[in-house]
Order: structure tokens, then C-alpha cells, then sequence
């Protein structure tokens, strides 16, 4: 308890010297790659804010809070993982009528029926393609688990398509963090930057819950 309470004091203050503290630098690892992993594993937590969380992140290792190599590091890991969970779902679940009377019948048919026609034109690079678009990158291993498609071509198109996303979004947040016009308005934006996540999650979890709630 008292590690959230200084995580929260660090963020809301703006004092980025704490983190020197292994513990909270940890807490901070964990909390992104658990929030990666649901978002890319499970279509229930599609919603997540990844992208503007990962933004977020490249922002923080600017600032010298966390280290871009470990960061880069763990978080391929965290959605390589869940696009596994994912594909898992889809090999398990896809052809009964669990699968398809429940869960992914459900979930909004404008997502499906991208997330197929990208699979169509794209093949396995549909998934470096759709890992950039809310929704899809959760939606796609599914997909291509219909196919039937062996796993060990997903897990390389995936796990190449993890690094590169992470990499990009992390990689422009800190590029943003080194700016001059970000130094020069530091409080004002870091504040915008962390209610961001909050923001998209709201607006995600009500899209979400709409596409459920009002499914012809």
C-alpha cells in the first residue's frame, strides 16, 4: 500500500527522483505489462489505452525514470504473451458453440469483419499492420487462429510485430520528452499525458459496453 501511495505522490507532484527507488520503477513495469497483456489477450480488455500508455512510457524514460532497453524488453514480452492468449482462444473456442453463441459473436461485426478483411489482403503481416489499430491487434490472432494456421509462423509474425509496436510508440514518446517545446511546458503536458490513459479507457469501456448492449 504505502508503494501506491508514492507512486501516486511521484506522479501527481511530478517527482520523477523517486523512482530511483527500485520498487516503484518495478511497480511501474508491472502495472504496464499487465495492462498490455489483457489488452492484447483478452477481447474483453481490448479497451485499454495501450498505445497512449506506451506513449506515456517513451515520455517517463526521457525523463530518466525507466530504462528504455529493460522497457523495450519486457513489454514485447508482455504482448507477444497475450497475442499467444489470444490465438489460444481462437484455437479452442472459435469452432464450438461456446465461441461462436457467446464471446466472439458478441464483440462488434465491424471489428470482425476488418480484422478478416486485413488477414485476406495481408496474410501474417496483417498482424505488424493491425498490431497499430485499437481493437484489431486484439482481434487478429483469433482470426488467424480460425485459419488454422500453424503457431509457430504466428508466434514469429508476432512477436516481430510486438518489438516493432512497442518500439515505435515508446521510441516517439521519448523523442517528445527531449523536445524543447515539452521541457518548456513540462507540467502542463505531463498532466495531459497522464489523464490521456484515463480518458481512452472511459471511452473505450463505454464503446465496448455499447457494442455488447446494442448488438443486433
Amino acid at each position: 500500500m504505502s508503494v501506491l501511495k508514492d507512486l501516486l505522490y511521484a506522479f501527481w507532484q511530478q517527482n520523477f527522483e523517486i523512482f530511483s527507488d527500485f520498487n516503484l520503477s518495478f511497480c511501474v513495469y508491472l502495472f504496464v505489462f499487465v495492462i498490455l497483456f489483457l489488452e492484447n489477450g483478452l477481447l474483453f480488455a481490448a479497451f485499454l489505452p495501450g498505445d497512449s500508455l506506451l506513449f506515456f512510457i517513451g515520455v517517463l524514460i526521457a525523463k530518466g525514470v525507466l530504462s528504455f532497453p529493460i522497457t523495450l524488453g519486457v513489454l514485447t514480452v508482455a504482448v507477444s504473451l497475450g497475442s499467444w492468449i489470444s490465438y489460444l482462444q481462437g484455437r479452442l473456442l472459435g469452432n464450438t458453440r461456446l465461441g461462436n453463441n457467446c464471446w466472439f459473436a458478441k464483440f462488434s461485426k465491424y471489428y470482425h469483419h476488418r480484422a478478416c478483411l486485413m488477414f485476406r489482403r495481408h496474410g501474417l503481416s496483417a498482424l505488424i499492420i493491425g498490431r497499430f489499430v485499437a481493437f484489431i491487434r486484439t482481434l487478429l490472432p483469433i482470426v488467424i487462429a480460425f485459419s488454422g494456421l500453424d503457431s509457430v509462423r504466428f508466434h514469429f509474425f508476432s512477436c516481430i510485430s510486438a518489438f516493432l509496436w512497442v518500439f515505435i510508440i515508446v521510441l516517439l514518446g521519448f523523442i517528445l520528452g527531449n523536445t524543447a517545446f515539452f521541457q518548456f511546458h513540462e507540467q502542463k503536458l505531463m498532466c495531459c499525458l497522464m489523464l490521456l490513459p484515463i480518458m481512452l479507457l472511459t471511452v473505450g469501456l463505454v464503446f465496448y459496453i455499447s457494442a455488447f448492449l446494442f448488438k443486433k
